[in-house]
This record gives structure tokens, C-alpha cells and sequence, in this order.
């Protein structure tokens, strides 16, 4: 049921639109409806709706006004202008504020309807996108980074690996694409790169369901993508374009690199290719130079600084490597060359090692443990028992008077 809050302040107009929605829409529920965008500005932040049905024209505060200032706390809504007036200037500044449906009164009922279908499938794709999706192992982006630079010029060898991973494909029959998407423009974009990257990735997942997506070069307004599917490859990505414009508002432009129907294809193309861009970011580490690792150093020790930072947040690997352009395979293989172990014990060291000086003070130990990075209490009784031979409890009534 998708919640819609209803922004008008003419009576008839109100009661027009209540009546179909709640008679023609049983998916839909009108759960406010509000006279001005101020009125509504307070509902919202108190009663978040899904979708806002809001009029240009109010006293107090006009709609434009009130969407823009929605856009400030909420990412998670879609706005539908409903009004009177038609002028071109008011439509312009609307889509600039992500409004993708502009509705003249009086309404058409199957505009709205459709205005209203098309913003619940919005809905779906940002709930989707914005949530971090990972299916894929390391071992199985290590092998297709490896494939993609080439490291395997013998089929035996590249056919002995693959069978040794859980591949959702056969190595024989698998249709695959390899692209390149641009970002336009991404000074529109608030919300970081990394989520920038994990939001494209999942949107990739979502409107075309490959058997694998994997990211694999990276670069501030670029990157590229691996798709395999064993039973077809998207015919346009207008769609993805059109959804990315919707959703993120942002711009791309997408390159076919090459296409390709079994692993073997792809091992081939990919050893008679010279793959520049994947340089230093795809190089094994004896193949790296003193400048390389150098560089890798340096990147890892930002990620580092980064999660001594965010530790209490939820800091997945692919999040972290994102920041330092890294696919999250990669980073991982970099990131224990640099420091010896992986990334997950590392992280884990960085909250135990807080959850220690916590335990001094009088903090209860389940809000020790969100402080550190762990909604569920469990997991921090079990992870700091592995990192001490003691429970949170046990090492505060017994250790630290010991100490």
C-alpha cells in the first residue's frame, strides 16, 4: 500500500481526488491531505508519505517550495505536481527538482493513474538501489578480473579454475557484456561516490536480473561493468538511462566494449585485447611496480583512516573500496598485501579495540555494542569473545580489575 499525501488547498479538488483514489486505487491510501506546504513540510517529518499529490498555487508556502525543501530530508518519495497553471517556467523548475509528472487541472483520471503507477515503480528502484547488494564471492571477481587482463592465455588452466567455483553459468554457455557508463553529471549527486556505484550496480541487477554484474574498473566519472547472463543479453539500455535520470538525476552514457557467449569467449577476446585501463588497478602484486605499491599504500591507508573513522556505522567491503575506486575484490587482495590480514578481521580489531576502552565506563553493554558497529547485540557478545576469550560481561567484572 502506497501512503500519498494530498497538498491542495481547493475543497473540491480534494475531495474529487480522495473519492477516486480511495474508490478506483485500492493499492494507493490518501493518509494526509493538507492545505498548504508548510502544513505539509510538518506532516512529512512527522508521517513521511510515499508519494506527495501537491498544488503550485497555496498560501503560506507554494508547492515548488515545499518539494524543495522535502528534497533537503528525504531521498525517499516522489513528487507529482497537480495545478491549474500550465506555464513553461513552472514546469522547468519542477523537473529540476526531480518532479517527473505534471498534471494539469482539471485532472485527468488516467493521467493520474499513470502518473501514480509510474512513481510506485520509482519507488521500487530507489528502495533497491539504494540498498546494498553484493552476490557474488571474492574468489569469483578475482578470477573474471584475472580473465579480463588476460592472466589466463591457456583454456586447461582457465577451464581447471573456473570449475572450482560456484559460477551461476556454465564456462561453455553464457551470453556477457562488457560496457562502459559515464556519469554526466555528477555535481547534481549528494550522496558520494560510493553510493553512487552501488546504486548503479543494483539497478543493473534489477531491470536486467544478470546472473552476475561486476564492476571492475573505476575511475571519479566512470566505470565499467562485466554483465553474464546464460540466457540473454539486454537489447537497449535505454530503460537503464532513462531510470537513472528518474532516480539518481543524474546523466550517462553507456560504450559497448565487447560482447561475448561462453567464458571461453570471454577469456579470449580478453587475452588478444589490450585492455589498457586495466592497469595498475587489475595488476597482480608481483607484477606491480614501487610506484604501484606506492599507490595501492597510500589508497589503503586512506580506506584505513576511513574506518577508524565510521567504525559504528555499517561499513561493508564493497562501500569502503568504493571510496578508493577499488572493485571489492580487488581491495581486498590489496588490502591484506598492505596490512596481512583481511579486511572483516580488520574491522573487527578497530571495534574491539573500541568496545575495550568502552567497557571501562559505566555504558551498558548493548549500547556499547551499537556504538561500535553492532545493531544486534549477539554478534557483538560473539565477535568479542573470539577477541578476548571473554564475554563484554566477563571482562569488565573479572579483566579489568586485573588490570
Amino acid at each position: 500500500m502506497y501512503r500519498i499525501m494530498l497538498v491542495d488547498d481547493e475543497i473540491v479538488s480534494q475531495n474529487i481526488v480522495q473519492q477516486y483514489i480511495a474508490t478506483r486505487l485500492p493499492g494507493y491510501q490518501i493518509s494526509a491531505v493538507l492545505n498548504n506546504g508548510w502544513e505539509a513540510l510538518q506532516a512529512f517529518r512527522d508521517s513521511p508519505a510515499d508519494i506527495m499529490l501537491v498544488d503550485i498555487r497555496m498560501p503560506v508556502m507554494d508547492g515548488l517550495t515545499l518539494i524543495e525543501k522535502l528534497n533537503e530530508i528525504s531521498n525517499d518519495y516522489v513528487p507529482i505536481i497537480i495545478s491549474s497553471y500550465g506555464e513553461f517556467e513552472y514546469a522547468k523548475t519542477a523537473m529540476k527538482l526531480g518532479v517527473a509528472h505534471y498534471l494539469l487541472k482539471p485532472l485527468d483520471f488516467k493521467e493520474l493513474t499513470h502518473a501514480l503507477e509510474a512513481a510506485a515503480k520509482t519507488l521500487e528502484f530507489k528502495r533497491i538501489a539504494y540498498t546494498s547488494l553484493t552476490w557474488q564471492d571474492d574468489n569469483q571477481e578475482l578470477y573474471l578480473t584475472d580473465v579480463l587482463k588476460g592472466k589466463y592465455p591457456d583454456r586447461a588452466l582457465a577451464q581447471a579454475d573456473f570449475s572450482e567455483l560456484d559460477f551461476p553459468f556454465s564456462y561453455d554457455s553464457c551470453n556477457g557484456l562488457y560496457i562502459r557508463i559515464d556519469f554526466m553529471n555528477t555535481d547534481v549527486w549528494m550522496y558520494g561516490r560510493d553510493a553512487l556505484l552501488t546504486a548503479m550496480t543494483n539497478l543493473i541487477n534489477l531491470l536486467y536480473s544478470p546472473s552476475y554484474v561486476l564492476p571492475v574498473f573505476r575511475k571519479q566519472n566512470c566505470c565499467n561493468y562485466l554483465l553474464i547472463d546464460p540466457n540473454r543479453n539486454p537489447e537497449s539500455f535505454d530503460e537503464l538511462c532513462a531510470q537513472v535520470r528518474q532516480i539518481l538525476k543524474i546523466t550517462i552514457r553507456i560504450q559497448l566494449l565487447f560482447s561475448f557467449d561462453s567464458a571461453e569467449n570471454l577469456r579470449s577476446i580478453s587475452s588478444g585485447r589490450q585492455n589498457r585501463e586495466l592497469t595498475a588497478d587489475m595488476k597482480s602484486e608481483e607484477d606491480l611496480s614501487d610506484t604501484d605499491k606506492t599507490a595501492i599504500r597510500a589508497s589503503i591507508e586512506k580506506a584505513i583512516a576511513y574506518m577508524k573513522e565510521h567504525y559504528a556505522q555499517d561499513l561493508t567491503r564493497d562501500s569502503v573500496a568504493e571510496r578508493i575506486y577499488m572493485s571489492g575484490a580487488h581491495f581486498s587482495r590489496c588490502f591484506k598485501m598492505v596490512t596481512n590480514i583481511s579486511y572483516k578481521d580488520y574491522l573487527t580489531e578497530i571495534r574491539m579495540q573500541k568496545a575495550m576502552e568502552l567497557l571501562k565506563t559505566n555504558i551498558r553493554v548493548a549500547d556499547i555494542a551499537e556504538r561500535v558497529g553492532y545493531p544486534n547485540p549477539n554478534r557483538f557478545n560473539i565477535n568479542f569473545r573470539h577477541y578476548t576469550s571473554y564475554t563484554p560481561s566477563e571482562y569488565r567484572t573479572y579483566v579489568l580489575k586485573m588490570i
